[in-house]
């Protein structure tokens, strides 16, 4: 089962951007400047309007002079428009929200039908109307807050509450945590990684999970554990090679091997409640072989219930990929357009040919590496 709408307009470079039947792994794949990394940070920036109101969003987010897309004209700049189509729970949620005023008071436009019902109904600036038995009554709500709040244990508000977008830094995520480091969940630059690992390996599977999937990404790492430091407090990662008795610390360990860490502990700490995971280029600092087993990890993790997208550059990314996986980002007259790859090879039959020989090949149209 497939989300079966994704459609944005007016967010940077995203002027009018539809993605329809996508896989719940999906492969953003195109050149620096094409605007992948918008297209995520849009879906971060609806999620994050829909749980704390527009103005909060437009803080996180930059301000509306970041934000904007600057191809629109006049009034348009001022709107974005979000809609998804997904079943979830053997729910079909068709919701679409429209943005006005971002620039001085902004206000919600809002429709959601469940089964085909229609179940919230906003107007602009106006008060939503909901469904309660057989009428649709009007309640009194801010303007600036989305109507889904009313609705909070809904499969589509807890879904669209909780899009991340992390882009690791693997030096950051090599220090050591304080004693009152967060672990309520992974920090987008995985700054927390180490806390978030000394709470997550209480439990045994996960603990076994991460050690085999280090072990296979990584030869010769017999095990990767936490401690926490007597003197400070601190928590620390360690790892254990084969046929040493030392642990080392992390600052020892390649930047890859704390990438491939934090991507793992993302995948297994988020996969139980509704939402999207965003990794942005997982491939950093890791052997071609290896991506290709860790997309596999991605790829079975996925489900309608949380999805995972990544954004690359890379021919190894490309070539793990299925053809429905694969979106190809491209930049035409300064606005971002994604199309599946699985629909764009210009009427070639590409036969066996691995897919990232075609993407650098250029024969899907657009979306290319440079």
């Amino acid at each position: 089962m497939n989300i079966e709408l994704l459609h944005i307009q007016g967010y940077k470079s995203i002027a009018d951007l539809k993605m329809e039947n996508v896989d719940p792994f999906a492969i953003i794949a195109g050149s620096n400047g094409s605007g992948k990394s918008n297209l995520v940070d849009a879906l971060a920036f609806f999620g994050t309007a829909i749980e704390f109101g527009t103005k909060s969003a437009i803080q996180k987010f930059g301000g509306f002079a970041h934000i904007h897309c600057f191809k629109h004209r006049a009034e348009r700049r001022r709107t974005m428009q979000f809609e998804i189509k997904i079943t979830l729970d053997s729910k079909l949620y068709h919701y679409h929200l429209k943005l006005y005023q971002l620039d001085s008071e902004p206000v919600f436009f809002e429709t959601l039908h469940i089964d085909d019902e229609l179940v919230i109904s906003r107007k602009r600036g106006e008060s939503p109307t909901l469904k309660s038995g057989e009428q649709l009554n009007s309640v009194s709500f801010p303007t600036n807050m989305s109507a889904l709040l009313l609705l909070p244990d809904s499969g589509i508000y807890q879904f669209l509450t909780n899009i991340k977008v992390f882009r690791f830094d693997p030096l950051g995520a090599k220090e050591p945590d304080s004693a009152n480091t967060d672990t309520s969940e992974l920090d987008m630059h995985g700054r927390n990684v180490a806390s978030m690992l000394a709470e997550l390996e209480k439990n045994d599977d996960f603990r076994e999970q991460i050690t085999e999937w280090i072990e296979l990404l990584v030869p010769h790492m017999e095990r990767v554990s936490t401690e926490k430091q007597r003197l400070d407090g601190t928590t620390v990662i360690t790892f254990k090679e084969e046929g040493t008795k030392t642990r080392f610390p992390a600052n020892l360990i390649s930047d890859g091997t704390i990438y491939a860490l934090c991507i793992l502990t993302a995948l297994l700490s988020r996969t139980n409640k509704f939402g999207i995971t965003i990794i942005e280029e997982p491939e950093r600092g890791i052997h071609p072989k290896a991506i290709a087993e860790l997309i596999g990890a991605i790829r079975d993790t996925a489900t309608i219930q949380h999805a995972f997208f990544v954004t690359t550059h890379s021919e190894s990314v490309v070539r793990s990929a299925e053809k429905s996986e694969l979106w190809l980002s491209n930049k035409e007259q300064g606005k971002t357009e994604v199309k599946n790859a699985a629909l764009q090879t210009n009427g070639v039959d590409l036969g066996d040919m691995p897919l990232d020989k075609a993407w650098l090949m250029n024969m899907f149209s657009g979306g290319s590496p440079w």
